[in-house]
């Protein structure tokens, strides 16, 4: 902008940049280097150990025009914009003015007025509902206002096949089947979209489909996020399932953070592995655990603080709609957040994150498993160890003999010497044995059993191998152990909680108390006061008193930020369209109005999130046509204002699970422990588990995997995602996603180019176009009906067929099944098929 048309304050516009870049070292935390205080301009103007740093009037005359302008402050790498030193400059020039009279303490500047009334730190309004020409309900009225206002008009109606695609994989996240679509275009009823909605809302798989959307907020993983070793989180999938049955149950969402922040204090008494009710809060309270851990490989007190910093990161980001982690060194650097707040909003979850008293996250795991299950694992396992001992028994002995054959192949004068070196184990044998072991490679040592029987006996090696199997099968029918991924506060002293200097945990400064960010109090009528430690429970009570302090209605930044998902997924854009950063550095509301009118309303629908899906998804916004006008471009290019549908490709989860779907390969199974992922013999990520064989990697083994199983229950490994996913963005948490990335890039191509999965799935659509009918015209209009959900038209038929006369002559055998699946191939890829308008 051109800032010497308006006149610029302090306050409002100069101070934000210099806290950003230039606080943490001339005010904040007592830091002045060059003994000089940016943070009133009174204090500038007495400046440091160099003079004053403004002069009033005469920009070029000011020590700190002359830092800036130079780019010798602020210090590091990252310098002010262009954009920011002329608002510098411009203030400068018009007498460096403030907003209002300074105060003589610095410390009561900390935060401006200015920052402390944005928006997202006001009580939520409950704005009247505008008068609006047309629409179906309240959402369009606050819409339309907008549109019109802007001087636009929103868009027609999407036809009946849109809009079942739309709604469909919206809900879902799966494609319509033919027969579903044919259904509704057919049917005449006035409320058949309504009744579609209301289908949709009561499958199962709407759980599946909006869980994994919690489960982003969450940064759901199932492995630690070590940087040494990324290894295997027990039980973290239950908390999915946790998610999942949720949704598909329609649970309040006041109650739903409720448990996943506290659900170990929702329950009181002993632990009884035979109360399901104990194990579904327990298992909510993964949601705490979600975040990297790498305690479990290297436990010092700076991972264990980062454990927690991501933990807290998690909490604010997906609940409070904040970056309070920004506070964690230095206060917040954009928002009325300081360094104390962080620590007091930090000390809510001490109790159950205790830096002295750490478990690693293996030692966490609370065992809820019944008598029953346990007798029948033991049963099994007990079994297995009486076989595998006897198995051992006769290959070792086959082995022995084997040893004893290949001995006497040794000359008598070192036959001893070398049977004693071959039974020595490696690490106690002499350099002369080891000499001896060289001079006769044919004895192999004794703990390369396997070696012998691979060399010499290769039909025994193998039959043991085959019985070794065996032994495995039956370990794998053993009942699943029900041990949870929990969060509780152990017993004992409750830890006092301290603001670290710089974030760092080894320099503890002043003590805090547990309470919620000044900035989100202060325009409530009743202050929150979390307990120390509530003698009625036998936990501190504090993470179970901030739930109910945040699901109170009250709020001003939780059921906003929910209510903002919802639009988010639905319209492909947030109301607030940096979902997890609410704050002075996110994106403002572009309908304030229905921000607020919707948290409201999901707070007056008792928290009811299907009612909220059912207004939003049956409103005539969310059924516009996707097309693009020119009108509409010239004034609102990114459609914030909804005058149409956003295109939107599916996530990654999505293709695969709509590529399952239209080969009807897919299975709807619900809930239980996720699919394997591992590496291949060419390092490729797949479903299945590392085979084994003479002790190395002998790739992956997919028996034991259900590949036709929804994507929402594919293993989540952070350094091992699973191939297409990874390809089509699946998100990596760090620690958690707020948005994920729409890519288009040439491995996407490719993958469905040259991908074994890919080629499974093109010849498995072809075999079902091709086994009903000899037509082509027949095989064109189930092809397009099953990717589409439509009929091909005469031009798109015409093309199809072209392309299936081309291919016919490049293949010498089975050349008709395979030219039908090089064009499912690439009607697969399309972005018809992976796009949803």
């Amino acid at each position: 902008m051109s800032s010497s048309l308006a006149e610029l304050t302090f306050e409002r516009d100069v101070r934000p940049i210099l806290k950003a870049a230039c606080f943490h070292c001339h005010g904040e935390d007592d830091v002045r280097e060059g003994n000089l205080d940016l943070r009133l301009v009174r204090l500038m103007r007495t400046g440091g150990e160099s003079g004053p740093a403004v002069t009033t009037g005469e920009p070029e005359r000011s020590l700190l025009w002359k830092r800036i302008a130079s780019d010798e402050m602020p210090e590091g790498k990252k310098k002010l914009s262009a954009d920011e030193k002329e608002t510098i400059h411009e203030w400068l020039k018009q007498g460096a003015k403030t907003a209002r009279p300074e105060p003589d303490d610095v410390e009561e500047a900390r935060f401006t007025q200015e920052e402390l009334d944005h928006w997202a730190f006001q009580s939520m309004g409950d704005p009247s509902i505008p008068i609006a020409r047309g629409g179906r309900n309240p959402i369009d009225a606050f819409v339309r206002k907008r549109v019109y206002d802007a001087g636009l008009t929103t868009s027609a109606e999407a036809d009946r096949r849109t809009l079942i695609r739309r709604v469909t994989f919206d809900l879902t996240g799966l494609p319509p089947t033919s027969h579903e679509v044919d259904a509704f275009v057919s049917d005449p009823s006035p409320n058949a979209y309504e009744r579609l909605v209301d289908r949709l809302l009561g499958s199962p798989q709407f759980g599946v489909r909006w869980g994994r959307h919690w489960l982003d907020v969450a940064g759901y993983a199932e492995t630690h996020g070590s940087p040494k070793r990324d290894t295997v989180r027990e039980g973290a999938w239950r908390y999915r399932d946790y998610v999942i049955d949720s949704f598909n149950a329609n649970k309040p969402i006041d109650l739903f953070l409720t448990e996943q922040l506290a659900g170990d204090e929702l329950f009181s008494g002993p632990l009884d592995v035979n109360d399901p009710r104990q194990l579904e809060l327990l298992s909510a309270t993964g949601f705490l655990r979600m975040a990297p851990d790498g305690t479990q490989e290297e436990d010092t007190l700076e991972t264990r603080n980062n454990a927690v910093a991501d933990a807290m990161q998690v909490v604010s980001t997906g609940m409070l709609g904040l970056t309070v982690g920004c506070a964690q060194c230095h206060d917040h650097k954009y928002d009325p957040i300081g360094s104390d707040d962080y620590y007091r909003f930090r000390a809510i979850f001490d109790p159950a994150f205790p830096l002295e008293k750490w478990q690693k996250p293996q030692a966490r795991l609370i065992d809820m498993t019944s008598a029953d299950i346990q007798e029948a694992w033991d049963k099994i396992e007990r079994e297995a160890k009486a076989l595998e001992d006897d198995l051992n028994a006769r290959r070792n002995a086959r082995g022995a003999d084997i040893q004893e054959l290949k001995l006497a192949d040794v000359p008598e004068a070192d036959r001893e010497a070398t049977r004693l070196a071959v039974k020595t184990p490696n690490n106690e044998r002499t350099e002369r044995q080891k000499a001896l072991l060289d001079m006769y490679p044919m004895v192999k040592p004794i703990g390369n059993i396997v070696g012998l029987l691979v060399e010499y006996d290769g039909p025994a090696y193998r039959a043991f191998q085959k019985e070794a199997d065996e032994i495995a099968k039956l370990r794998d029918t053993k009942p699943i152990l029900r041990k949870i991924m929990a969060t509780t506060e152990p017993p004992g002293p409750v830890p006092v909680s301290h603001v670290f200097f710089r974030g760092n945990p080894e320099s503890k400064k002043k003590a805090v108390e547990p309470g919620e960010l000044t900035a989100l109090q202060q325009s409530q009528s009743n202050v929150v006061s979390l307990p120390i430690n509530d003698p009625s429970l036998p936990t501190t009570g504090r993470r179970l008193a901030y739930a109910q302090w945040l699901t109170n209605g009250e709020h001003p930044t939780v059921s906003r930020v929910f209510a903002n998902r919802l639009w988010l997924h639905h319209f492909g854009r947030g109301l607030v369209a940096s979902p997890n950063d609410f704050g002075i550095a996110g994106d403002r509301p572009s309908h304030p109005e229905l921000l607020d009118w919707l948290a409201r309303e999901l707070v007056r629908r008792s928290w009811d999130q299907k009612q909220m899906h059912r207004l939003l998804v049956l409103s005539q916004t969310y059924r516009q046509v996707s097309h693009r006008r020119p009108e509409q471009e010239a004034i609102d290019p990114e459609n914030a204002l909804f005058a149409r549908a956003n295109l939107r490709r599916r996530e990654a989860e999505g293709v695969r699970d709509a590529l399952l779907s239209v080969t009807e390969n897919l299975s709807h199974q619900l809930g239980g422990p996720s699919l394997p992922v591992t590496e291949s013999k060419e390092g490729k990520a797949v479903l299945g588990v590392q085979k084994i064989r003479d002790g190395l990697r002998a790739g992956a083994d997919g028996s034991k995997a259900d590949g036709a199983r929804r994507s929402a229950y594919v293993e989540v490994r952070r350094r091992l995602p699973l191939n297409v996913l990874a390809t089509f963005d699946q998100p990596v948490m760090r620690p958690n996603c707020a948005v994920r990335r729409d890519t288009t890039v040439a491995m996407q191509a490719l993958w469905f180019l040259n991908d074994e999965d890919s080629l499974a799935h093109a010849t498995k659509l072809a075999e079902l176009v091709m086994k009903n009918t000899d037509d082509p015209n027949q095989r064109l209009a189930e092809l397009s009906s099953r990717l589409f959900g439509e009929l091909p038209t005469d031009e798109e038929r015409a093309t199809y067929q072209s392309y299936l006369d081309e291919q016919m002559p490049l293949f010498t055998e089975d050349a008709e099944h395979r030219s039908w699946a090089s064009l499912c191939q690439v009607l697969l890829a399309s972005n018809r098929f992976l796009y949803i308008d």
